[in-house]
């Protein structure tokens, strides 16, 4: 078994009801007005007070108004001592664009909850490089208020959200709970990753991923497999498995191009990761599913590849 000897990092405030969390759009607008409106009142059913940013609303193309728009949103509600928690309105795009705006003293200096995924992804990776701190790979306020929103998903994230006991186990998935083992073997460390063209894009940025003695969870939208492929090999090919200690693959489905012979998501991860010898599953509901677990980014888990499982093991907020 290998163990991670890293430190512990921050963790956020637990939220109460009666707290105050704020909504940004830093990614991608809504489509529909009603998409956020049922992202705050899915907020407020637990007892939470919502603050908008002040550019929530904004629209730039396929973005939620200007990067200097949406970058000072999301600062204003990390300097914000009212708000506890923020939570992403989704992803989409933009991110990427607000890594040379974003503040290194905002995120050092307020160690709050930080939800959302896909394109959020550079906002984790700004969280465990600047904050230090525990942030929360789940649904955004589009997704915990949408009309098709699983109550597994709710659940996994208000467990993160509101409880005082270790997070326990990360899926599976309700509906078909087979978890492929694709390299054998039991590993322990802090969790890390996202959406795996994200993390390929931060390479060489001031976010470059560090995943030495991390359990790396990598997952994606459905996608043509050449481009999942170019995404594990920019990866592997950049180091950034050196020293990692497990990997986890969420349930990535490949569409047909209509011009290429496919490779399936496992052949891929078979030809590419397998050979790393670290211990691999593949197949739990992360990120673009029906059913979405929370993953606590930060956190200590256990990767038993054998059986199948990812449990993390502490508390991942603080009183």
């Amino acid at each position: 078994m290998s163990r991670a000897t890293l430190a512990g990092p921050r963790k956020p405030r637990r939220l109460r009801p009666g707290d105050t969390v704020g909504i940004c759009a830093p990614a991608s607008s809504w489509e529909n007005r009603s998409e956020l409106l049922r992202g705050v009142a899915a907020l407020e059913a637990w007892g939470l007070e919502v603050r908008l940013g002040d550019h929530v609303n904004d629209r730039h193309g396929y973005m939620a108004g200007r990067d200097e728009d949406r970058a000072a949103d999301l600062h204003a509600l990390l300097v914000d001592p009212d708000v506890r928690a923020i939570v992403c309105l989704q992803g989409g795009y933009g991110t990427p664009r607000l890594i040379p705006l974003l503040d290194e003293t905002a995120f050092k200096s307020n160690p709050k909850i930080l939800c959302g995924y896909s394109d959020i992804t550079t906002l984790h990776l700004a969280q465990q490089r600047w904050g230090d701190v525990i942030s929360f790979y789940s649904n955004g306020a589009v997704g915990v208020g949408a009309a098709d929103v699983t109550d597994f998903s709710k659940e996994h994230l208000k467990r993160a959200l509101f409880s005082s006991e270790p997070f326990g186990p990360i899926g599976p998935n309700p509906d078909d709970p087979y978890v492929r083992t694709v390299v054998g073997g039991r590993a322990t460390g802090r969790l890390a990753g996202g959406c795996a063209g994200l993390i390929s894009g931060a390479i060489g940025t001031r976010l470059h991923p560090d995943f030495r003695g991390r359990i790396v969870v990598l997952e994606e939208i459905e996608l043509e497999g050449y481009w999942f492929d170019g995404y594990l090999s920019h990866l592997r090919n950049a180091g950034l498995f050196d020293g990692a200690v497990g990997i986890v693959v969420g349930d990535i489905k490949t569409k047909w191009s209509g011009g290429i012979a496919e490779l399936s998501v496992e052949d891929i991860v078979e030809e590419i990761l397998a050979p790393l010898g670290l211990p691999t599953i593949f197949g739990l509901p992360i990120g673009h599913n029906k059913h979405h677990a929370t993953v606590p980014l930060g956190a200590l888990a256990t990767l038993d590849a054998d059986a199948g499982t990812l449990v993390v093991e502490e508390v991942v907020t603080a009183d």
